[in-house]
């Protein structure tokens, strides 16, 4: 009777979701500055007080930095030394350390590493670039930026050094008494022993005390080598443990067969970026991500977390086979955009197929059966407002590109551009593409 209520109640669910429509409302529109669009990048924002910052390639293809008061719309914009070509890869981070200073990074795919911070705080016009930040030889090729932050609001940077199927991973500390820099820990975060490379989340702290941590190792700079996905948590970002509580010492190498969660062999249809973490109410840690079936198809999988053991599903019954091969940024097939667990005890998970459309998988927590799977609206038509989820500058294969910036109570702040599509690092554009103004937008969270 119970799964005959549970099916009845998700049935009821879907319908409403099938009919429901986005009502967010623009609040406000500021104009940002024009920014490159011949290919798609992550730029960075960050909040505090009423201050906002965002980090970005402007049209001469410059690192950027624009900063405002909330109240205020007009930018101060620093334009930083160091240009971007045409690679996916070069993201942009960009954080506020204890004493309100700005550190931005990014550009970087096995280059030397490019760090810039500002002297005073809030103030975009006294950045200056730092090199090397720690040891010069072990920043010659850097590339995957991120910016996290401890239980004490420390700021640390991690990126990898080395290439694809050699790499490092580096974490450094930021000392805002000193002004300084030092490595996190005498060992690196991942060493790939000169066989492969560790593709991770930055460590997220939970609401259970621990910062947690996967990854899938990689053996070349070719895809389809992904294999291994991996978790673990620590407290400090230095001692990590794996599921069960198990001890592990830096490095984490792939000798480390404790860590991982699902053995997937290179070839068999993992990917790094293809899996969403996830947790229950007891912050048992869970993930969606996809990998190949007996059949060689491409299918989405939960693995469960007791804490003891991890339990593995199939939850879908697809007959496509996202066949990813080579090097570089990859035009992907399918795509995990979400998951969580509801409070009915049901796991939703929100996809992108290229045969499929958006979808959306609900899955029994206890049994891990599926129990539907349907198509559905995207997560950017479901939030943003719907006139500007279409591309609006007239140049052909041009589409819209969100960020979520931050969130206030009753309306969140992102900001949008619009860019061709992926290509590979190798692959530059022939034609150039006239840039497009990027803006912030105050939208209202009445789709909620």
């Amino acid at each position: 009777m119970k799964l005959t209520i549970k099916v009845i109640t998700m049935l009821c669910f879907v319908i409403i979701q099938l009919k429901a429509h986005s009502q967010s409302r623009i609040l406000e529109a500021i104009p940002v500055d024009s920014v490159v669009s011949d290919f798609p990048v992550n730029f960075a924002f960050t909040a505090k007080k009423d201050w906002q910052f965002i980090a970005y390639y402007n049209k001469d293809r410059s690192l950027t930095v624009a900063g405002k008061k909330e109240s205020e719309t007009n930018w101060k914009i620093k334009t930083l030394p160091t240009k971007v070509g045409w690679d996916s890869h070069n993201s942009i981070v960009l954080a506020l350390d204890r004493d309100n200073c700005l550190h931005v990074s990014g550009n970087m795919h096995n280059d030397s590493l490019i760090y810039f911070k500002t002297q005073k705080p809030f103030d975009v016009t006294t950045f200056e670039k730092i090199f090397p930040l720690v040891n010069a030889k072990d920043e010659l090729s850097s590339t995957y930026p991120s910016f996290i932050k401890d239980a004490k609001g420390k700021l640390i940077f991690m990126y990898r050094k080395g290439g694809s199927g050699n790499g490092n991973t580096i974490n450094i500390a930021y000392d805002e008494k000193n002004k300084s820099f030092s490595r996190l820990s005498t060992d690196f975060l991942f060493d790939g022993m000169n066989q492969m490379s560790a593709y991770s989340t930055a460590p997220k702290l939970g609401k259970d005390g621990y910062f947690h941590m996967a990854w899938v190792w990689r053996d070349t700079p070719h895809s389809e080598t992904n294999h291994d996905l991996s978790y673990a948590k620590s407290k400090d970002l230095v001692n990590w443990e794996t599921m069960d509580g198990q001890k592990g010492k830096l490095p984490i190498s792939p000798l480390n067969k404790q860590f991982i969660v699902d053995p997937v062999p290179a070839g068999g249809g993992i990917i790094n970026g293809g899996f969403e973490m996830f947790f229950d109410k007891n912050h048992n840690p869970f993930f969606a991500y996809h990998k190949y079936d007996k059949n060689g198809f491409s299918q989405m999988y939960i693995a469960k977390s007791d804490k003891q053991t991890w339990q593995i599903a199939q939850v879908s019954d697809w007959n496509h086979r996202w066949d990813f091969k080579g090097p570089g940024s990859i035009t992907g097939e399918l795509k995990i955009t979400s998951a969580q667990i509801t409070e009915q005890e049901v796991i939703k998970v929100n996809y992108w197929h290229v045969k499929r459309n958006n979808g959306q998988v609900m899955i029994d927590l206890k049994t891990l059966k599926t129990i539907s799977d349907f198509e559905t609206k995207s997560e950017e038509e479901n939030i943003y407002p719907t006139e500007l989820n279409r591309a609006l500058s007239g140049t052909a294969g041009m589409t819209p590109k969100w960020q979520m910036a931050n969130q206030v109570k009753g309306y969140f702040y992102a900001f949008r551009w619009e860019t061709l599509g992926k290509r590979r690092f190798y692959e530059k554009v022939e034609t150039p593409v006239k840039p497009v103004l990027m803006y912030l937008y105050k939208v209202s969270k009445s789709y909620e």
